[in-house]
């Protein structure tokens, strides 16, 4: 294992170890759940980001007595650590208004924090609008600019933050290029390096992140599979294509390898710009856009063998798409295992049904 891989192992095994540190050292500290929430905001408000992350497996004891079964299990692991006063060292939350059990999520937690949890970090919304017109992107940029007074933006700061996180985008798409390439990067590795990249200090990670891109080994040939749907709590549906003897390239929805997309800010970008670069994402489960066509698109310009859609139980969303997905697929002659309704622990044989349809595209690599 490389120096960078184990910052990334370390990383995921204690996510708010480094977040822990600022705060220790007098730095105010916001979290943030998803894509959608402008990290260019946070960062020149001087405050040290953190994406909040899941654990798959841990009671969430005090989150089920206030949270329907509806909600998502990412969400709902995040309430438990809210509850437990395990982000009580934080200033602050924001939740982002396009998902909607974090949306939920926020209206629980403004009602309990006053009654119950006065040490708890104040929740906040980023109330983004995503439909493609006029009002909603005006109504984006208010809400941009009222979350930039919350945090106590400075405006000098924006443009070196904003570069900061172009910097990001432009080290994931270098990425994202090199998995699509004959014997890409293990799709498995790739997952950890994207959920782990908001839990580190941005400047350390993205230099050592350049550094490994430019001296990575390659995985080796194999059938090429793109993976969409829930987003996975960890690189295990990666590792079982991986043991069926190919390789995820690319994922699509809101996958951790979209957790900053493309297309860059400009560098002296306005609150205006930042909050139109949001809008404007088709990542959130509310984005307005074709998923069927985004797919047949995706699969072609990665040269994807198969399509994996791993839909959870709990997915009261992406699973609308699932019909015209299909059809899509099916007429472009595209292998593909649809996993739905599935548990997000993935202790129901997704793996093993991964692995073995893996092993049946292997003739077509």
């Amino acid at each position: 294992m490389s120096a960078f891989e184990n910052q990334v192992a370390q990383a995921l095994r204690d996510p708010l170890a480094r977040a822990r540190t600022h705060a220790a050292q007098g730095q105010k500290v916001i979290g943030f759940v998803g894509a959608e929430i402008p990290v260019e905001l946070i960062a020149a408000g001087g405050a040290y980001p953190v994406r909040l992350a899941s654990t798959v497996g841990a009671k969430t004891d005090l989150a089920d007595r206030y949270l329907e079964s509806t909600f998502m299990p990412d969400v709902r692991s995040i309430a438990e650590q809210y509850l437990q006063g395990a982000l009580n060292f934080m200033h602050s939350i924001i939740l982002p208004r396009s998902d909607d059990s974090a949306q939920r999520l926020y209206y629980y937690l403004s009602e309990l924090r006053p009654r119950q949890l006065p040490a708890a970090p104040i929740p906040l919304i980023f109330d983004l609008a995503k439909i493609p017109r006029e009002t909603s992107r005006l109504h984006s940029r208010l809400a941009t600019q009222r979350l930039a007074a919350e945090i106590g933006v400075v405006p000098g700061a924006l443009p070196g933050a904003i570069r900061q996180r172009n910097r990001r985008r432009e080290l994931f798409l270098r990425a994202m290029q090199i998995r699509r390439r004959p014997g890409g990067i293990r799709g498995s590795v790739m997952d950890r390096i994207f959920r782990s990249a908001d839990l580190c200090d941005a400047d350390e990670f993205d230099g050592d992140f350049g550094e490994w891109l430019s001296r990575v080994d390659p995985a080796g040939s194999g059938p090429h599979l793109l993976l969409i749907g829930s987003s996975p709590p960890d690189e295990r549906l990666h590792a079982a294509v991986e043991a069926g003897g190919g390789n995820v390239v690319s994922e699509g929805d809101a996958h951790a390898s979209r957790s900053v997309s493309s297309p860059l800010i400009p560098a002296e970008g306005s609150l205006d710009a930042i909050a139109d670069h949001y809008h404007a994402l088709p990542v959130s489960t509310r984005a307005f856009i074709d998923r069927a066509a985004a797919l047949r698109n995706l699969a072609k310009s990665v040269a994807a063998d198969g399509v994996i859609i791993w839909l959870i139980e709990e997915e009261d969303a992406l699973i609308w798409d699932l019909p015209a997905e299909m059809s899509a697929l099916q007429a472009s002659g595209t292998a593909t295992l649809r996993l739905v309704r599935r548990r997000w622990d993935l202790g129901d044989g997704a793996l093993e049904e991964i692995t073995s349809f893996t092993r049946g595209l292997k003739g077509t690599a």
